[in-house]
């Protein structure tokens, strides 16, 4: 009877040292992004691209894309609005959103005098005051004058993993956390209305007191479902599609994800003093930036199913620089390049 007894304890502890392990693991398993994170926290086995292998790796993209591009770069008829041209300082800038470019307006209206100093209310920027700038919206009296000036302008675009920047745009226009820009009403409404079935009626004073607000779950699932709404903000839509690939190309390519070096080098290339401003995560491994950190924890907490139907949509983004997944360890950065 007593080795019985025993035998039933042994048993028993077996089984509790298995559950207590499976708990164990499954909370390993769910903070695996951060353990990752931590262990790699003071590596510093990365470098910064040269622009030789963004330019390679962008004609990878352009081949895939199947474009008809015929050099030299056609930029009196663009059509995206986003890119604007400075006379005075002689750059042509693609400011594609959720990637900086609110600083990066600032700056260059900074250069060309229209601004002294930091604006009290960044979205300023994106009204009268860069309005004018957009090389669509030039006259044809003001491009036949800067006709030869846009041949020899230096061109400069901001790229970032679509992982980030689609976490980026949900926290400023979704969500109820207070950052720099504004929410999209029309947007939280038809999301909601969507994911809940609750009627706009209902929903508006809620949203107005930010009482209620889309989740990243919410946001992701009524992207996938195909509502082109969304995707044609400029906020959301893909990043390929601003770079008009049939008529022009860029002389410098900056990833976001390491912007505080790459834009000292490109600032000091073109001859301005100015530092660009902002509020980047000045972390000195881009892979431990809050907005890197959040985007992991963020899409880890999904359904497979649902991020990879997420990826398809935003598939030719990925392809520009080759960008790694939200799992991988050198997440945010380019797959081939390391």
């Amino acid at each position: 009877m007593r080795v019985s007894l025993k035998f039933y304890k042994i048993i028993g502890n077996l089984l509790v040292f298995c559950i207590t392990f499976a708990i164990f693991y499954q909370d390993i398993v769910r903070t695996n992004f951060k353990l990752n994170l931590r262990a790699f926290s003071l590596r510093t086995d990365y470098k910064i691209p040269s622009q030789k292998w963004i330019k390679e790796q962008l004609n990878r993209f352009y081949d895939a894309l199947d474009t008809e591009y015929q050099p030299p770069s056609n930029w009196m008829n663009v059509s995206i609005y986003q890119t604007y041209y400075f006379p005075k300082i002689n750059i042509i800038f693609t400011g594609i959103p959720k990637i900086g470019c609110s600083h990066w307006k600032e700056l260059f209206l900074q250069e060309e005098g229209v601004l002294k100093g930091r604006l009290d209310y960044l979205p300023d920027v994106h009204l009268a005051l860069s309005l004018p700038y957009r090389l669509p919206l030039l006259s044809s009296i003001k491009k036949r004058k800067y006709n030869e000036e846009i041949k020899t302008a230096t061109s400069i675009v901001v790229l970032r993993n679509p992982w980030v920047r689609a976490v980026s745009g949900y926290r400023q226009k979704l969500s109820s956390e207070v950052t720099q820009g504004n929410t999209l009403l029309k947007h939280q409404l038809a999301i909601l209305h969507s994911e809940r079935n609750i009627s706009i009626k209902v929903l508006k004073p809620l949203i107005d007191t930010l009482a209620v607000t889309p989740t990243f779950e919410e946001y992701v699932r009524y992207t996938v479902k195909g509502n082109g709404t969304i995707l044609k903000d400029p906020h959301f839509k893909p990043q390929y599609e601003f770079l008009e690939a049939d008529k022009v190309r860029y002389d410098y390519i900056i990833p976001m994800e390491f912007v505080e070096h790459m834009s000292k080098e490109f600032l000091k290339k073109v001859g301005l003093k100015m530092s660009l401003p902002g509020s980047y995560d000045r972390q000195s491994d881009p892979r431990l930036q809050a907005s890197v950190v959040k985007a992991g924890e963020l899409f880890s907490a999904l359904d497979q199913e649902l991020v990879d139907k997420f990826y398809e949509i935003y598939k030719w983004d990925f392809m520009l620089l080759d960008y790694s997944n939200f799992s991988d360890p050198n997440f945010p950065f380019p797959n081939s390049y390391y």
